[in-house]
């Protein structure tokens, strides 16, 4: 079976994890705030006391938490992250939340141009439309089906799970939540990334502002 599939191109397991089979372009934008790309990652509450990490398979199978809803805006150039954890996926939240992601961004010396997110109804919505205008932001959407497109911040997601969300067995999602902070510090500070040659988004935001001619500081 190995060698039939290695000779029709897809012995690779990730194969058959791409939505087609045109081959994947990387890119990395010039500039910070030149792309910023926004999505949301939806996870499972904890009940007070621990969920099934603590106490095992079935015991609280019935008890209904809910969910939480991570949005998260990245920098294309610099891996930057702001992430919030908030109640729902819905429009509103959606539109508050890149207000807030913006105001934050240029607090740390970005201009937002571009902001990139793919086709979900909270995107498509006047009310995102609006908050981007507002912040004059030009608004861009992934490719039906392309969803590595926007694979910087659904890298990002994938790192939150594997290195927050899933570290521990928490026992209550106040706990997680309150973690929540301190992670997104250490990511943005401490986390160095391949992608930027084994440098920080802090540190490598820090590369565009100590060369900024004279003139424009």
């Amino acid at each position: 079976m190995q060698c039939i599939l290695n000779a029709a191109g897809v012995g690779r397991l990730d194969s058959g994890d791409r939505a087609t089979r045109e081959p994947v372009v990387r890119y990395q934008r010039d500039r910070p705030g030149e792309l910023i790309h926004v999505d949301v990652k939806k996870i499972a509450a904890i009940p007070n006391g621990g969920g099934w990490r603590v106490h095992g398979r079935g015991v609280n199978d019935k008890t209904r938490v809910g969910y939480r809803f991570i949005h998260t805006a990245i920098d294309d150039r610099t891996r930057l992250a702001y992430s919030e954890i908030l109640a729902d996926e819905q429009a509103v939240t959606a539109s508050e939340f890149w207000t807030r992601a913006e105001a934050w961004f240029a607090s740390e010396g970005i201009r937002c141009e571009r902001v990139i997110t793919d086709n979900g109804s909270c995107y498509r919505s006047m009310l995102w439309l609006q908050a981007c205008i507002a912040t004059g932001t030009a608004v861009k959407k992934t490719r039906p089906r392309r969803p590595q497109t926007n694979g910087k911040v659904e890298r990002f997601h994938r790192i939150l799970l594997e290195e927050w969300a899933y570290i521990r067995a928490w026992t209550s999602d106040k706990q997680r939540t309150t973690a929540y902070a301190g992670f997104i510090h250490f990511y943005n500070q401490h986390r160095t990334h391949g992608a930027l040659g084994w440098s920080t988004p802090a540190a490598c935001l820090n590369t565009f502002k100590d060369n900024v001619p004279g003139e424009h500081t």
